[in-house]
């Protein structure tokens, strides 16, 4: 694993914990997480990619180490917390990586950002909110979308049962049941046990109104940024690649056979090349 350094960040009336890790003088990577992860999912990445690039790696408001506000979880609350990061950090430009709920603030990000994003990545992300032909909204073959955002019945139903209630998620949403190992399975289940973080994670899932409506407002303008858009077979399958060429001018990705969710760990090899070859071509093309 290339050198991996903690810090924190006030950023947008907030504090941000987060990791820097990979080259110091490389292209720089800002990676989002989704639920129930933090940085710590973005790790197989760095070991394939820190030799190139410098990766800045939050834990997102409400989880980890972060700060767990009772509001701002919109996308571009959220996105502009990334913003706030990337100043303390002193970055210009930089490309997106973004997985699960990461993935509607980090849209966002890409509009927000303009012609400083290079590339965004968005990997087994749900897109809600779109209006294009053949579309789902992820809510509706995805029982624990609606359930999560009744955060209160969530809570009540979930607190002193993290460990049984993440488990399934990290078995049956993989299409291999180990790929998340178990050291990393516990790592993820005293974060969900931190004072505040079931509560605030789960504002992820509340907050998914007020994603689709910003996402459909952004939307009504193509994207420039050059996306690259992965979806598991097993997961969300082709939802991902075609929520992005509805949004986006250039998109490159597609369906990984034999995947689940859960894409850095179960595909390591091939979500890393298929992302440093796009790093490669985008950060030529945008240079």
């Amino acid at each position: 694993m290339e050198q991996v350094t903690s810090k924190r960040a006030k950023v947008n009336g907030i504090t941000l914990h987060y990791i820097t890790a990979g080259n110091p003088t490389g292209p720089v990577v800002l990676a989002m997480h989704g639920w129930p992860q933090n940085h710590r999912e973005f790790f197989p990445i760095i070991e394939a990619a820190g030799s190139a690039y410098r990766f800045i790696v939050p834990d997102l408001r409400g989880y980890a180490d972060s700060d767990k506000p009772f509001t701002g979880y919109e996308p571009k609350t959220i996105a502009q917390d990334m913003l706030d990061l990337l100043a303390v950090e002193g970055v210009d430009r930089f490309h997106i990586l973004s997985h699960d709920l990461g993935g509607p603030p980090s849209v966002a990000l890409a509009y927000m950002a303009g012609k400083r994003a290079i590339s965004l990545s968005t990997i087994e992300t749900p897109f809600f909110g779109l209006d294009v032909p053949g579309y789902v909204d992820p809510r509706v073959p995805y029982w624990h979308l609606g359930m999560h955002m009744n955060m209160d019945i969530t809570r009540f139903l979930v607190e002193g049962r993290e460990e049984q209630y993440l488990r399934h998620f990290f078995r049956d949403f993989a299409y291999n049941p180990d790929a998340i190992p178990e050291e990393e399975v516990q790592r993820y289940v005293t974060q969900m046990k931190q004072p505040g973080n079931l509560r605030a994670s789960l504002n992820h899932y509340g907050y998914i109104p007020q994603m689709a409506e910003q996402t459909a407002e952004l939307a009504k303008q193509k994207l420039t940024v050059p996306m690259l858009a992965w979806g598991g077979s097993h997961s969300f399958g082709s939802h991902v690649f075609d929520s992005a060429k509805a949004i986006a001018n250039d998109v490159s990705g597609g369906v990984i056979e034999a995947s689940g969710h859960w894409v850095f760990e179960e595909k390591t090899e091939f979500i890393s090349q298929e992302l440093l070859a796009f790093w490669k071509r985008t950060g030529r093309e945008r240079a």
